[in-house]
Formats: C-alpha cells, structure tokens, sequence
C-alpha cells in the first residue's frame, strides 16, 4: 500500500468519521426486486457488483484516507444523500495521487472529498441490460475510462462495478451468446438436416412420380389407339348396316311387287275360274256333245282354286315376309342411330386420352423439373449443413 502522507500535520485528527457517516451497503440476497431481475436476465448484475464505502460529501480527504486503509483493498469511496442517491465517486488511486507529496496534508487533508471526486459518474441501474451498461463503460472518456461504474435501483446506492467486473460481465456475455450462436447453428443444423431429408423424399417422389407418369403415357397412348381402332370398326359396322339397310329396302320393293304378282295371278285365277264356271253351263246346253268340254272346264276350275288358294298362301307369305323385313329395316336404322352415337362417345373417348396425354406430358416435364430443382436444393443443403456442422466445430475448439 502506498504511504498517504510523507509529514502529517500536527494536532491533525486522523479519526475515522462517525458510524452514521461510514456506511456499506447492505447485502442483496433478501432484496425480492433484485432477486426478480435475477429470474429476468440471464446475466445478472448482483453476481458482478462490489460494495464499497459510502461517505458524505463533506468527509474529509483524511479521513476518507482512513476508510481506504481498514485493511480492505476498496477501489474507491461513494458519495451518497442521505436517501443513498449518489452524488460523486472518489477512486482510490486518484486521492492517493492527491495526498502522497509534499505538501499534500495542508492542501488536502481537511478539504472535503466533494471538492476532489468525480461529481458526474456513470450510474447505471440495475434493471439495464448488461450490453447497455458494458456500451456504457466504453463510451467513457480516458481520464474516467477505469472509474467505477455505480449500481444503483430507484435511485438507491447498490454496489460499484470495477472496469474488471465490467471485463467479466462482457466476457459473459460473449460466452452465453457463443453458447447462443452454438445452439442457433445446431439447430439450424437440425432443421437442414430435416429440409434435406424433405428435399431427398421430395426428390424421390419426383422421380417415382415421372415414371408413374411415364406408365400414364404408355397406357393413354394404347388407350387412344384402341379406340381409334374402335372407331374405325364403328365406322365400318356403320358403312355395312347401311348397306343393309339399303338391301332390306330392296327386299321390300321386291315384295311389293311380288305381292302385287300374287294377286293379280288371284285375280287370273278368279276369272279362270268364272270362265270354267261358264264353259261348264255352255257344255251342259251342248248336251252329249259338250260332255268332253265340260270335263275340260271342270279341271280348269280346279286348277283355277288351287292356284286362288297358292296365291292366297303367296301372299300371305310375303306379308309376313314385308313385315319381317320392315322390322328389320327399323332395327338396322336403329342400330344404325346406336353406332353413330358410339362413333361420337368414341372420338370423345379418343380426344379425352389426347388432352390427358398432353397434361401427363405437362405434369412429366414440371415434375422433371421439381426432382432437378430439388435435387439442386439438396446439394445446397447438404453442403450448408456440411458448413454448420465445421461451424459448431470451430466454436467448440474455442
């Protein structure tokens, strides 16, 4: 410890100042508003703080000395009301600069220490943040760069912080917000891990998907081409059904006219037979001379009857022959109807695979171009986690 006076004054009371004017601040751990900054930040200041003396502003340098040499290696003394608001700070190596010489115990030793300290210290709450209060310390100027920082909460004195303790708190600091960035990496690590997990699946997907689309085409393309083989045999069916049609209209005028043959052979037959009627009843008058005649007239009228009743039978024939072949004529033009609305269903059928073989073509490409894409962001993620992962390693080895 450095000597505080190299002559003292004679008839100089050098006693320390009474015990109302030497005061510590009391301790903290039974404070409920700072044990609840303690639960808010993280860093809490009462790990760091120091207490020191506290004095009045009108203590003497003297005894100001005394209260620096109980012993206790105290960085300075603090001047507070008698609220405890603190109103100066005197450092320690700056009043041993002002009473280590000559003629230091005239000049200093009974002034008191509100003419020599620092009537504007840095004051800093207890609620700050310690960023806050470390940017404080640094923003200070050189004459005042190492002064003690005070603690204060409400305006009430708590302790000082030395530029050491402000040196532990931001290399705190920096370790929780390492620590911090560690954790951050990590799991943003974690998280790339999960996208390129996502990414390879994505990709996989993509792949399975272009094949699937691929198998789409396949089976679109066979699809499209059967049923343009359909169609053309509808096409077909339909070019024959007409001909049939047309054939069975033919087979119908055939029948009318052969209907009209039958009758008018009915119609010979019955005037045959009328003449045979009246051959007979001429031979008949003829007497013996007609006999021969009549026996003629006799076959005629029954040649005349059998060929009535075969022409009845004729024409009863083709009239169910006509009715025949008219229903057949209007199932061939139904038919016909049915095959030219399948024709129709078909070419939709056959335009419906077209377009779907157009979008499975689109889908193809987008997908191709997804599974690229992706396999693109996977290599990025891959090499990113390759980073975070050398990251974590770099801040551990620190």
């Amino acid at each position: 410890m450095p000597m505080l006076l190299e002559a003292r004054p004679e008839n100089l009371d050098v006693s320390l100042p009474k015990e109302e004017e030497i005061r510590f601040v009391p301790e903290l751990e039974s404070d409920e508003s700072t044990s609840e900054v303690q639960e808010e930040n993280a860093v809490s200041l009462t790990e760091y703080f120091r207490q020191v003396p506290v004095a009045r502003g009108d203590t003497t340098c003297g005894e100001a000395a005394a209260m620096l040499s109980d012993g206790l290696e105290h960085p300075c003394i603090v001047l507070c009301d008698e609220h405890l608001k603190p109103t100066g700070l005197l450092m320690r190596e700056n009043l041993y600069r002002l009473l280590n010489g000559r003629f230091a115990a005239d000049l200093f030793y009974r002034k008191p220490i509100m003419n020599v300290a620092n009537a504007s210290p840095v004051i800093v709450d207890i609620h700050m943040e310690p960023a806050a209060i470390i940017d404080a310390a640094l923003r200070r100027d050189e004459d005042h760069f190492y002064d003690c920082l005070l603690v204060t909460e409400q305006d009430r004195f708590l302790g000082v912080l030395t530029i050491r303790d402000v040196m532990s708190l931001s290399r705190k600091l920096q370790q929780e917000a390492s620590a911090d960035r560690i954790c951050t990496v990590t799991e943003s690590g974690q998280e790339i891990s999960r996208i390129h997990e996502a990414v390879t699946k994505l990709v996989q997907a993509a792949n399975q998907t272009v094949q699937e689309a691929g198998q789409v085409i396949r089976l679109s393309n066979d699809g499209e081409s059967r049923l343009r083989q359909v169609e053309s045999s509808y096409l077909q069916v339909h070019e024959h059904m007409g001909d049939q049609g047309k054939h069975a209209s033919q087979m119908l005028e055939s029948i009318k006219t052969g209907a009209g043959m039958a009758r008018s052979i009915r119609t010979l037959a019955d005037q045959s037979g009328l003449l045979a009627l009246n051959a007979s009843i001429e031979a008949a008058h003829a007497g013996e001379y007609g006999r021969g005649f009549q026996i003629v007239a006799g076959e005629i009228r029954a040649l005349a009857k059998q060929t009535r009743e075969v022409a009845g039978n004729m024409t009863v024939l083709l009239q169910d022959i006509e009715r025949l072949t008219q229903q057949t004529v209007s199932l061939v033009q139904a038919s016909g109807a049915e095959i030219d609305d399948s024709a129709q269903y078909v070419q939709e059928g056959a335009a419906a695979f077209g377009k779907l073989n157009r979008a499975v073509n689109a889908l193809s490409c987008i997908v191709e171009t997804i599974a690229t894409e992706g396999g693109e962001a996977g290599r990025v993620a891959a090499n990113i986690q390759l980073k975070l992962k050398a990251m974590i390693t770099d801040h551990s080895e620190l």
